[in-house]
């Protein structure tokens, strides 16, 4: 929100239009020329629109965390057991909305033995988060997630025998290379907030 209002103060003659959309829906209308910008969730090393020719800024990397029932016995401040993590119902993102991600995740539990047991699939962050605190299962998220406060719902770093192989999440701008100036302004902007 902030990058936001300093941008449409910077920029006043430019007309910015949201649109929430998971990174395969912002991907198919770069390709159709429907969209200027967007910001996509991917996992780190992976460079989604690279085969559309687009430009990418990273604006970092973070953990995935733990979205909990707030609920026994993941309340409280006790030990999280790794074993009973792994074998909890997971609230997850459809691999079509973000393949790498989801790979990243299913990699992760491959990693430690385990295969998840994928209760439900949302596309958006917050409804997954409300899918945990309606006890459906846990969830793993990006670490600034945990600003969307939801009753029921605590977050946990990974336990430590899981946190050596804890998936992260990479967070991206992407605009076409031939973007027209105001976007490449925009992208501009971006960088210089993120300090690249």
């Amino acid at each position: 929100p902030a990058w936001l209002r300093a941008f449409r103060d910077a920029q006043p003659g430019v007309h910015v239009e949201l649109i929430e959309a998971t990174s395969d829906v912002q991907l198919a209308a770069f390709e159709r020329g429907e969209l200027d910008a967007g910001f996509a969730l991917h996992a780190p090393g992976h460079a989604p629109g690279e085969a559309l020719g687009l430009q990418r800024l990273s604006l970092g990397a973070e953990p995935l965390v733990l979205a909990l029932p707030d609920a026994p016995p993941w309340s409280g401040n006790g030990r999280l057991r790794a074993a009973d993590v792994l074998a909890q119902p997971l609230v997850i993102f459809p691999r079509a909305a973000t393949p790498s991600l989801f790979d990243a995740v299913l990699a992760f539990y491959h990693h430690h033995g385990a295969a998840p047991v994928i209760a439900q699939q949302a596309t958006q962050m917050q409804t997954i988060v409300n899918l945990v605190s309606a006890r459906l299962g846990i969830a793993l998220v990006p670490h600034s997630v945990t600003q969307l406060q939801r009753p029921g719902v605590v977050y946990r770093k990974l336990p430590g025998a899981l946190a050596g192989a804890a998936p992260r999440g990479e967070t991206s701008l992407l605009w076409p290379g031939d973007a027209a100036p105001a976007v490449q302004r925009f992208a501009d902007f971006v960088r210089a907030m993120v300090g690249g």
